[in-house]
């Protein structure tokens, strides 16, 4: 099998357990959900490292295209937070957002984008690894926060997320001016994907200032963490839409 091959067969093999996983955690077996979880990791983290060499040279932007690479952070953070939370009743209704990511991953053309010399440089790989981590982070600040409003978290543990977020997105804004430098002979273009990430740092930036109104409780801040979703999911799905009939190597 050719390791095109083996990153697909390895991707359906995630998906498909991340559901199963799901299913049993529904029915309330967490020894099973948790055993179920970490194969589908294990399982999609081969079809990531393998997706590198899909079209049979490596390829590192490959390794951390946004609709793949996303259900293995919102895993990855969930691997994370399982460390220091014990209520795996809580930790593993993240499986709800890693299905629906994996979803549109198992819909996604999946091939890969042709080499071009503006991808040529360390930057443009990091630049897709801090970013995409950083809509991990915010998608499940987002997410706790609803569980939060509803009582079902208490400690507040979406304000970890979003403070990681907005710091792994702030790399991701400085490694992608030096990226645009490299590649386009500047470190910001007036581009809607420009503006796009310009407005996302934004309104993050103005969740970390707005804790100095003396009325700005926990409460308002779950809040605004959950509004913040809908800006994250337009903003990058945009994007992944307009890619959808871009020119593709491998399928």
């Amino acid at each position: 099998m050719t390791l095109a091959g083996i990153s697909l067969t390895c991707l359906y093999l995630a998906i498909g357990v991340y559901y199963l996983s799901l299913f049993f955690f529904l029915l309330k077996r967490q020894d099973l959900t948790e055993v179920l979880f970490i194969a589908a990791f294990f399982s999609q983290t081969i079809s990531q490292i393998s997706r590198g060499w899909f079209i049979g040279i490596f390829t590192p932007n490959a390794l951390f295209e946004g609709v793949f690479f996303l259900p293995w952070c919102l895993a990855f953070l969930t691997l994370g937070l399982r460390l220091f939370r014990q209520d795996r009743g809580l930790v593993y209704t993240t499986l709800i957002p890693i299905c629906f990511f994996s979803l549109i991953a198992l819909l996604y053309p999946k091939g890969v984008f042709p080499p071009s010399p503006y991808v040529q440089t360390v930057f443009s790989p990091l630049f897709f690894l801090f970013e995409v981590m950083a809509h991990a982070c915010f998608i499940l600040g987002a997410w706790f926060s609803l569980w939060y409003l509803f009582g079902r978290e208490k400690a507040g543990i979406f304000h970890s997320f979003v403070i990681w977020g907005f710091i792994l997105y702030s790399v991701a804004q400085v490694v992608g001016a030096i990226w645009c430098y490299l590649g386009w002979a500047n470190l910001f273009n007036w581009s809607e994907r420009h503006l796009q990430s310009a407005t996302i740092w934004c309104y993050y930036a103005a969740y970390l200032h707005l804790r100095f109104l003396p009325a700005w409780d926990i409460k308002k801040k779950a809040l605004f963490s959950l509004a913040g979703f809908s800006l994250v999911l337009i903003f990058t799905f945009l994007g992944h839409i307009s890619e959808m009939n871009m020119l593709r190597l491998g399928g």
